[in-house]
């Protein structure tokens, strides 16, 4: 009897910030998040409702493995990562779980891990794809 394994072939998503700031995920986003993970679509609303960051980074505490995770907070707290930034990286990393829209690329750009000429190297649309975010600071919207 074959038996079938559920975990083959995932992919973990991985993203990073400049060339030094390497971030690595969980390979499953925890149950307990879920909810409040799919009310971050727009996190402009997120953050102007509570004032703050915080419920933001706590998401990131757990969707992100604990090195990622302290080293994405000492970012943000060193201002190299802001909303721009996590308003990227929140439905890129919402997509590679597959909460997000499909993960149809909207441009050839796109299609590639080359850089689009916004300052975003992207494999989007590709499962386990490595999310690149340079200094450009357009918008997800902008970008796709």
């Amino acid at each position: 009897m074959a038996v079938m394994d559920f975990a083959e072939g995932d992919k973990i998503p991985e993203f990073q910030v400049g060339p030094e700031n390497h971030f690595v995920c969980v390979p499953d986003i925890p149950l307990g998040i879920m909810q409040q993970i799919k009310g971050f679509k727009n996190i402009e609303e997120k953050i102007s409702e509570t004032g703050n960051m915080e419920p933001v980074l706590q998401i990131f505490d757990q969707l992100l493995e604990t090195q990622s995770a302290i080293l994405f907070r000492e970012l943000v707290g060193s201002r190299v990562i802001g909303f721009k930034r996590i308003s990227k990286i929140i439905p890129w990393i919402l997509e590679e779980y597959g909460m997000g829209r499909p993960t149809q690329p909207s441009s050839p750009s796109l299609s590639g891990s080359s850089d689009d000429g916004t300052g975003t190297s992207s494999s989007l649309g590709q499962p386990g794809g490595v999310l690149m975010l340079g200094s450009s600071q357009e918008s997800l919207q902008d970008a796709l």
